[in-house]
């Protein structure tokens, strides 16, 4: 039972703000705005009155002309008997320093970008292919090295190392695993 009460509740509710939403009166006064689209903008114009910008000081007239421009930006009403009737919100958005793309434009940029990436790419395999002409120079000078392990000492001073036993071979210590 509450459902159905709430539910016509809302039903009066709405249909109330409805009829007055609708704009009985301002038809009754002919102030309908109609709107036409022209090759640079739009052009508005009132049904029995005259357009004019809300706001403003302008003479209404009875069709207004709008380029696409920021400036004519705002909202205009339709009087009819010196009372503004109905009223419409106009917003333009224009881009002065844009630039417009078509398929032929976009085509180009993939088409550059494509060709760019290759030649960059064929350089750099170049340069780096490229095989070394001559020997290649140390600009070390023969002073400048330093003998780690010199061939010049006498065996037994200094030896660092055991001496490996490459003509006979014998077991040694390390040549077998011990359990």
């Amino acid at each position: 039972m509450k459902c159905q009460s709430a539910l016509s509740a809302c039903l009066l509710l709405l249909w109330t703000l409805t009829a007055s939403v609708s704009g009985a009166d301002d038809a009754a006064k002919g102030g309908d705005i109609k709107v036409k689209t022209i090759s640079d903008g739009i052009e508005l114009s009132c049904k029995d009155g005259q357009i004019k910008k809300t706001g403003t000081q302008d003479t209404p007239v009875k069709s207004l002309p709008l380029t696409y421009l920021d400036e004519n930006t705002g909202e205009y009403g339709c009087v009819v008997d010196d009372q503004t009737t109905s009223r419409i919100y106009v917003k333009f958005r224009s881009c002065d320093n844009c630039i417009d793309l078509d398929e032929g434009t976009i085509a180009g940029l993939v088409t550059g970008n494509v060709v760019a990436t290759i030649v960059i790419g064929v350089a750099v395999y170049i340069v780096v292919s490229q095989t070394r002409i001559g020997p290649s120079t140390s600009h070390k000078k023969s002073s400048d090295r330093q003998h780690l392990v010199s061939n010049e000492m006498p065996r037994g001073t200094n030896d660092h190392y055991q001496p490996l036993n490459t003509r006979t071979r014998q077991g040694d210590t390390y040549d077998t695993l011990h359990k």
